[in-house]
């Protein structure tokens, strides 16, 4: 989107008219399209003008960052700025800013100007962070004279600008370039924005010690001055405050807990690099961390990074053996786990879900390049099929070379696997076995191999303890180290035992999350989730499509559709649970859901996250089934249906109650007109045949508000009805209704492919 400026004259006068600047969006037509409002400065240099970019400088040295862009008529004493404005091909007149405007030719004239004009004084450059989650990004950069109406944007303009004494002056262009070379290599020239290679409080400092001035934003949507602040063990960090709060330290333990370089306190901001927690001086460590075992200490020290040889050779596997393009997240983390093989470590790839943990693993098993390597994958039963979807899509030579066993399979089957040495073994959803007294930890413990990768979302549901159990599994010396802090109480200070459990299994995480790693606006990510039909389950929808089948090949002329239509929401109320089928379809008074199960598994993960979800269905009586399966876990929600009054209600109290975290939402009820960004985690029970509906249902939460990236996960039963929908709907969008013949899209060939 980019702008076009028009040139309002409101009075003839050639000598100084009254002279306003209007802001139309650029088209193709030519003529004079509605004026648009509310346009800041901002945002005509942040989208952009077709033609003569030269009025963005005379509009911010006029002081001029909102509308109305009413030029000071002080200015057109300066050859530079009629210049400017002559050159400028859109002219309307319109008297006194009313009636229609008219096109006209400049009307300025060629005068006597004044141009011997002196030379401001330069005060000082300007840093404004307006991004805390990543303010080492994008730091927009201005410079500020003395007695200016505003600061200024750094790219160079000769034209004069106009002080609060109504006098002129000319920007010092030595001087500028002087102060700009000071932010080194991390400035853009282009964009006026500085980004630093980390959270480099140091480098600041330097700069607001030789004039800058650092800003963040506040709450009146305005800006603050920050102040420089140190600790006596060098940490250097950043306030709104003058006078530094006394208890930085848990600030920024905390920032360092939650991946945050900054932290908000009584509505005062503080910036730091979290990563200096690891120079905090505890007492009750100092000196203990030294006596550790040499075969602990040999974990810690002496690791070698890749090299650039080996980095190279992994790029050449990866574009020969993987068949997709790894974001760049994806890239570093497969180099991650890379170089903690080569160093011996076990590791946890914690990656937020949605980013793709399966993915970076193929294509590191594709970097584990001998064909005899023989790798285990351990997962839930759910997951197995999504596991070998991904491999055959993406690295299908590793299939002769993978093993899969779900947790409970091993544990039943673990004398079976104990006398193989795997090269490397996956340990995906980890949290399963974070509780060292249960049978499938210990069967995974009996487990031999070279490598060893945990993959979990949820590193840690409960407790600290959690992650140590995961890392007695991955480094079995660790338990060495563990025992110690045990002996030296560290545990009892849960600040301490966080910190510290931080500062040594850190080299050994890798945990990235959405808005570290993709753009800065919210992004929508879908999953499928291929879920397994009990035995049960497989038994009544094989039974049902049975009988459909027989019905459509009776030939009765006429109720092909009609049968069609009953059969295939049959078909798909088995998928959801067949306790929505009659009792006489079942041959029981109650069946266990899978897809339910697994909601419901999920659900209690996004819970740990403190995440709120939507589950949306077209059965009712499936989402009551929810309710009763969410009242067991003690998970509070609140539901939406048909006959629910009051949805303002409901709607206001899952916005606003931190304890609830789950909606339950019919499509009928709340399929659109509904704004619940306060949920960044959609479940779908049961799929949509307009493409559409589905997108509305995902725009409840994915809309205009939402802070956070949105997952979006579709549960599909494995070689049923609904992954033959999926198909479907990816050869043709368009708009599908089984359940309304006059707007019926499906052909017979449809049909009989989705029933076939």
């Amino acid at each position: 989107m980019a702008y076009r400026l028009i040139c309002v004259y409101e009075t003839r006068d050639s000598l100084t008219p009254d002279i306003r600047i209007e802001v139309n969006l650029e088209g193709r037509t030519a003529s004079l399209a509605p004026f648009l409002r509310k346009i800041s400065l901002d945002d005509l240099y942040k989208e952009g003008v077709t033609e003569n970019e030269n009025i963005l400088f005379l509009l911010n040295h006029a002081g001029l960052q909102h509308q109305p862009f009413k030029i000071n008529p002080k200015l057109l004493t300066a050859s530079s700025v009629r210049m400017i404005l002559q050159k400028h091909s859109r002219n309307y007149f319109q008297f006194q800013g009313k009636g229609s405007a008219k096109k006209i030719a400049c009307p300025l004239k060629n005068v006597v100007a004044n141009d011997l004009i002196p030379v401001g004084s330069l005060l000082c450059g300007e840093l404004y962070i307006n991004n805390l989650k990543e303010w080492k990004h994008k730091i927009e950069v201005r410079v500020r004279y003395a007695d200016a109406l505003n600061s200024f944007y750094p790219a160079y303009s000769s034209i004069p600008y106009i002080t609060h004494a109504n006098d002129l002056f000319v920007r010092d262009n030595d001087k500028e370039r002087v102060m700009l070379q000071m932010l080194g290599e991390g400035y853009d020239w282009k964009t006026a924005s500085l980004t630093l290679t980390d959270y480099d409080t140091d480098f600041i400092k330097q700069l607001i010690e030789r004039g800058w001035k650092v800003y963040v934003p506040n709450q009146s949507n305005s800006h603050s001055a920050v102040y420089i602040h140190s600790e006596p063990s060098g940490i250097v960090w950043f306030s709104t405050e003058e006078v530094p709060v006394s208890n930085f330290s848990q600030q920024l333990l905390d920032g360092f807990l939650h991946s945050r370089n900054y932290h908000v306190f009584d509505d005062n901001i503080l910036l730091f690099r979290k990563n200096d927690v690891e120079k905090i001086d505890d007492e009750t460590i100092v000196g203990d961390l030294v006596k550790c075992p040499s075969d602990v200490n040999s974990v810690y020290f002496n690791n070698v990074s890749l090299t650039v040889e080996e980095k190279k050779g992994i790029d050449t596997l990866l574009k020969r053996c993987f068949k997709a393009t790894l974001r760049d997240y994806q890239k570093d983390g497969v180099l991650w786990l890379q170089e903690r093989r080569k160093n011996h470590q076990g590791c946890l790839l914690a990656d937020e879900m949605g980013l793709g943990k399966t993915i970076q693993i193929i294509a590191h098993l594709c970097c584990v390049n001998a064909a005899t390597n023989k790798h285990l994958i351990i997962l839930p039963t759910s997951l197995v099929y999504n596991w070998q979807n991904e491999v055959q899509t993406f690295a299908p030579q590793l299939m002769k070379q993978l093993t899969f066993v779900s947790y409970d399979m091993l544990r039943i089957h673990i004398h079976d696997y104990i006398n193989h040495e795997y090269d490397t073994i996956i340990i995906d959803e980890a949290q399963i076995i974070k509780n060292r007294q249960t049978q499938k930890y210990q069967a995974v413990r009996k487990l031999k191999c070279k490598h060893k990768i945990i993959l979990t979302g949820t590193p840690i549901e409960n407790t600290v303890d959690e992650l140590w159990s995961h890392f007695m599994v991955l480094m079995p010396e660790m338990k060495v180290l563990y025992d110690s802090l045990r002996s030296m109480g560290v545990p009892t200070s849960k600040e301490v035992y966080i910190g510290l459990t931080s500062k040594l299994l850190k080299p050994f995480i890798l945990r990235r999350n959405k808005e570290q790693v993709l753009s800065d606006l919210p992004e929508k990510t879908e999953k499928t989730i291929y879920i397994e039909l009990s035995d049960s389950e497989r038994a009544i929808y094989q039974r049902i499509h049975h009988a459909i089948l027989q019905a459509l090949g009776t030939g009765v002329s006429g109720r092909v559709s009609s049968i069609a239509i009953e059969g295939l929401l049959r078909l798909r109320q088995a998928c959801v649970s067949a306790n929505l089928l009659p009792q006489n379809l079942t041959a029981h008074s109650f069946v266990e859901s899978s897809k339910l199960k697994v909601a419901v598994e999920y659900i209690r993960n996004f819970k740990s996250e403190d995440r709120k979800v939507l589950v949306f269905s077209q059965f009712v009586s499936a989402l009551n089934e929810m309710e009763k399966l969410l009242d067991k876990s003690n998970i509070q929600y609140v539901v939406l249906y048909g006959d629910t009054r009051n949805r303002d209600v409901q709607v206001k109290k899952f916005q606003n109650d931190k304890s609830i975290t789950v909606f339950l939402i019919s499509l009928k009820a709340g399929g659109v007109g509904l704004n619940l960004t306060s949920a960044d985690r959609v479940i779908m029970l049961d799929d949509w045949w307009n493409p559409a509906v589905e997108d509305q249902a995902m725009a409840r939460s994915h809309r205009i508000g939402q802070k956070n990236n949105v997952l979006v996960l579709r549960l599909v039963c494995k070689d049923t009805v609904e992954e033959k929908i999926l198909q479907l709907q990816n050869k043709k969008r368009q708009t599908i209704s089984m359940f309304n013949s006059s707007n019926d899209k499906l052909t017979i060939e449809d049909i009989r492919l989705l029933l076939g």
